[in-house]
């Protein structure tokens, strides 16, 4: 299936879906995508989890989220900080927010950039930094950043099953959040 054609694009009020207008997740869309004036919080209302990458910042009131960045968006070694968004701080919403041109995707093709860039910015040995490299990628390697997205929604949705979670993508084309169709 086409990229583009697996997202839904969220222009207005009326093209979020029914099932998240007036809920954490309708006003994410709100905040970010419509320039919605901030609202005062005081209790986080959701979890975003979304990529490290620098080009991407999700405009939402102070308060209003836990926000956990890894690389790709990949939680699958930080769910003791989602266990804590939840049990602790009480949120009942979570997205995740993959992205385009995202530096986990073929991370082979990055290797001797990174392996360059660990020896000479941090004094890794070329042996070290090739070491970690190769260790790594297989953990942290997304593929296709929509598959990601999709893949790590159903595994989060089985550990956490009173938690509505829903996969989002972020276009860095257009600085703007996405809905990626789900497989029923």
């Amino acid at each position: 299936m086409n990229f583009m054609k697996r997202l839904i694009s969220i222009q207005s009020k009326k093209d979020i879906p029914i099932q998240y207008q007036d809920t954490p997740i309708g006003l994410l869309f709100e905040y970010h995508n419509f320039g919605r004036p901030d609202d005062v919080y005081s209790n986080p209302q959701l979890l975003i989890s979304m990529c490290m990458d620098n080009r991407k910042r999700i405009h939402i009131p102070d308060n209003f989220s836990f926000i956990i960045r890894t690389g790709g968006s990949n939680l699958r070694y930080s769910e003791f900080k989602v266990s804590y968004a939840i049990s602790v701080g009480g949120v009942r919403h979570l997205v995740l927010i993959g992205h385009t041109q995202c530096g986990m995707v073929d991370l082979m093709s990055q290797k001797e950039q990174f392996v360059q860039g660990l020896v000479e910015r941090a004094g890794w040995t070329r042996q070290a930094a090739e070491e970690h490299f190769t260790d790594s990628v297989p953990i942290f390697e997304i593929g296709n950043a929509v598959d990601f997205v999709l893949n790590e929604t159903k595994r989060l949705k089985l550990r956490y099953s009173k938690i509505e979670i829903v996969p989002l993508m972020y276009r860095v084309e257009d600085n703007l959040l996405y809905m990626i169709k789900e497989d029923q």
